[in-house]
């Protein structure tokens, strides 16, 4: 059975993991636990009926000066007198530390004490916008950045970069926001060269623009998914080849929608805005992700709002009861889905300990609820089908076939 992590054995998990050394080294053990205590006391408080949501930074003013600047920048804001670290001066203070873009500011005085000492306030969300991938290593500061999202429910970063996740008494090593890249390798079609040709390309995508085109499908699904966790109603998103549909949508098929869509093939709205945006960030002369993100050409923006609504309407449409099915080209092709796969008999999964679910540890199927049930034995029967199944309660799971086995990666956050 997994055991319980609380505050003292976070604060060993966070010692095991911690990538970074010297200056931006952790705290000793018991300074940790306690720093994380009061954070855990503070995530099951209420705030005028609101849960207590921030973001918390240990480190000094020191660590959070340059040569570490985000890339739009950020600054500090010291308090006359610091403050008493207790879970309600974090009570008090969450409804100003909110947004992803402040954070409180804790450190540890020459006595040992723990205090709270000002506000970390950045020009772009320490998160970025729900569903983007966070900075790249080395645009923040390797500190510690503790973010609750609820009762229990902190993600611990180094920096940018995820370390750990606590929700309901237990720690996952990786956050959603890194996509596993053995769940989506060799998986995803390239985008097709109609796409290319009617988009006005002159010739087929470069790997620099192929790489644009992964990271914005990635975008998509990840805000979908987030929008879904936000909605607290749950879904189950599908992904098939795009040359299967036809079999898995016949009668007596695997996959029967009570909303089928004729968005396939070059009518694709995603294709072509994936498409456009790579034609003007190659006009503008730089195909990046971290272009696309900071750019604020007028087109570019445009685009981009319109990649973010697609992305919403994919989560409105997980709303209705029964799966939203893509192609691995981002075409719609039905939601209110069935997936009629009674006779496939799965009795054990795989839950996967690394992003390259080269450690794996056997979970019983009926762990799960019915959409995870459901994404086991299609992927089972289909083993060329991914499946993201989102609980209720927030929880992820990236499911496929792989190997013989059904592996998922269950995502907290």
């Amino acid at each position: 059975m997994t055991p319980a992590y609380y505050p003292s054995e976070i604060a060993g998990a966070l010692h095991e993991r911690w990538p970074a050394a010297g200056v931006n080294a952790l705290p000793e053990q018991p300074v940790l636990a306690q720093f994380l205590s009061t954070i855990y006391q503070a995530s099951l408080l209420r705030e005028e009926g609101r849960p207590v949501e921030c973001h918390v930074v240990l480190a000094t003013a020191a660590q959070l000066a340059a040569p570490f600047p985000l890339p739009t920048g950020y600054h500090v804001v010291a308090f006359g007198e610091p403050r008493p670290w207790d879970e309600q001066e974090v009570r008090r203070l969450s409804p100003a530390v909110a947004r992803p873009s402040t954070l409180l500011a804790v450190h540890q005085t020459a006595a040992g004490e723990l205090v709270l000492w000002g506000l970390l306030v950045t020009d772009m969300p320490w998160d970025h916008l729900p569903g983007s991938p966070p900075p790249a290593p080395g645009e923040v500061p390797p500190v510690l950045v503790v973010h609750v999202q609820g009762p229990g429910t902190l993600t611990c970063y180094c920096g940018a970069t995820r370390v750990l996740t606590l929700r309901a008494g237990r720690v996952d090593g990786h956050g959603f926001l890194q996509f596993p890249e053995a769940w989506s390798r060799g998986r995803f079609e390239e985008v097709p060269e109609e796409y290319a040709r009617l988009s006005g390309l002159a010739q087929r995508p470069t790997a620099a623009q192929l790489g644009l085109i992964g990271l914005l499908g990635q975008h998509v699904q990840r805000r979908a998914v987030a929008r879904v966790r936000a909605g607290g109603h749950g879904g189950l998103l599908v992904f098939v080849s795009p040359q299967a549909v036809a079999e898995l949508l016949a009668p007596g098929g695997l996959l029967q929608p009570k909303y089928p869509t004729q968005e396939l093939g070059t009518g694709a709205r995603c294709g072509h805005l994936f498409l456009a945006i790579v034609q003007r960030q190659t006009e503008l002369g730089d195909v990046s992700w971290a272009y696309y993100q900071q750019s604020r050409d007028a087109t570019l923006r445009t685009l981009a709002a319109a990649v973010d609504h697609f992305a919403d309407l994919l989560a409105d449409l997980m709303a209705v009861d029964g799966a939203l099915v893509l192609t691995k080209n981002m075409e719609l092709v039905g939601f209110g889905v069935e997936i009629r796969a009674p006779q496939v008999a799965v009795d054990q999964v795989y839950r996967a300990l690394d992003l390259e679910s080269e450690q794996l540890h056997a979970e019983p199927a009926d762990q799960g609820g019915t959409r995870h049930r459901a994404a086991y034995r299609l992927c089972l029967a289909a083993p060329d089908c991914l499946a993201v199944a989102v609980s209720q309660d927030g929880g992820v799971q990236l499911v496929h076939h792989h190997a013989g086995k059904i592996v998922f990666w269950s995502q907290l956050s």
